[in-house]
């Protein structure tokens, strides 16, 4: 190879690493469509443990604790199996949920039943998407208006996957 084409083939190598590694992660809605929140969400009443029914793959495999504790006037999400939204948020509009002091997206709260106990949430972005239920047994009815909330705001509900109970 002449020396001319060493420091190009250097260079290709270079930009196509740095390009892998500044990877998108997956999206899983149509951004163009417009993506609401609840106008109904309450923290408190959001307060407590949830456990992720279904999610955008990589579909979880075992469930998923979210804790939401509100803090005045913050809420903090904590789950080590889903660190992408694990952290200290405070309300923005009705169902949005702004990161503190960090570098994160806004979690949406499109969809909770009327007794909190399942609720549908997810990214802008459409990175993250879950349905969380309080006690992992999802009722079909409130599946089905999960996945239509989903369906309605862009997302590809063919990748939402049931996790185990």
């Amino acid at each position: 190879m002449p020396a001319l084409h060493k420091p190009v083939v250097a260079i290709c190598l270079v930009l196509v690493v740095a390009c892998a590694s500044n990877k998108e992660p997956p999206t899983y809605r149509d951004t163009d469509t417009p993506m609401g929140a609840t106008s109904r969400f309450d923290a408190q009443a959001f307060a407590g443990e949830w456990i992720l029914a279904a999610s955008f793959a990589p579909a979880r495999t075992e469930p998923v604790r979210v804790t939401f504790v509100p803090e005045v006037p913050h809420i903090r999400i904590a789950s080590d199996e889903a660190p992408q939204i694990a952290g200290v948020y405070r309300e923005g509009l009705p169902g949005e949920l702004v990161p503190v002091g960090v570098k994160g997206e806004r979690l949406i709260v499109m969809w909770v039943d009327e007794d909190y106990d399942t609720a549908a949430v997810g990214t802008l972005s459409g990175s993250f998407g879950a349905v969380l239920d309080r006690d992992g047994v999802l009722a079909a009815d409130r599946a089905r208006a999960a996945r239509d909330i989903f369906s309605f705001y862009g997302w590809d509900v063919a990748e939402l996957k049931r996790t185990k109970p």
